[in-house]
């Protein structure tokens, strides 16, 4: 069951993330591609609570992009957001565990360090394993949802770049939303204290 205080927090980090939905910037080697903004808020509200918060805000705000029309076939928008963003989570989520399971032996660790290892594992996570779902999607979801069958050697060539991709989105939503939830946290005394 949610308390109140999870609904308007959910409402809240749902509300940033939808605000800077409009805000991308095109990537130059990947033609198609933006990084965008929106998922910053939601790693910050895994750091700040729990996954359970940051997976509501990340629903609310599919919906809202597919009903805002960012995609032009919405059905297929969670079907690509949703891997690899989980992806990122669940290494920043592992992270933070590691993080508060050595302060909670006396063996706490900087600043400086626990930014580094939250990114470098968000990182890790999508870097590792988003390759491959990528390789899949190409061959099964893009084929069934958008009808274009891609040939191997286009897909082949393509992945080194989604690989790039996939390794530069995480470093700055996840080192953003570590710096935006660390603020909050000491400032708001909510959340725990990074």
């Amino acid at each position: 069951m949610m308390n109140t205080r999870s609904i308007a927090i959910i409402i809240t980090f749902t509300a940033l993330s939808i605000v800077v939905i409009p805000f991308r910037i095109p990537t130059v080697y990947l033609p198609g591609f933006y990084y965008y903004f929106w998922g910053i808020p939601i790693v910050a509200a895994l750091l700040l609570f729990d996954f359970k918060v940051a997976l509501s805000v990340m629903i609310l705000n599919t919906l809202a992009r597919m009903a805002m029309g960012v995609n032009p076939n919405p059905l297929v928008l969670p079907v690509i957001v949703w891997a690899p963003f989980l992806t990122m989570l669940g290494g920043v989520y592992l992270a933070n565990k590691l993080i508060a399971r050595r302060g909670s032996i006396g063996k706490p660790i900087s600043e400086a360090r626990k930014i580094i290892v939250v990114t470098a594992l968000g990182v890790a996570f999508r870097g590792i394993i988003m390759p491959f779902v990528d390789y899949a999607n190409y061959h099964t979801v893009f084929p069934f949802f958008l009808g274009i069958a891609f040939p191997e050697a286009y897909i082949l060539g393509i992945m080194p770049a989604t690989v790039l991709f996939n390794i530069l989105v995480p470093l700055y939503e996840v080192s953003i939303g570590y710096l935006i939830a660390r603020t909050v946290g000491k400032n708001l005394k909510i959340g725990p204290q990074l």
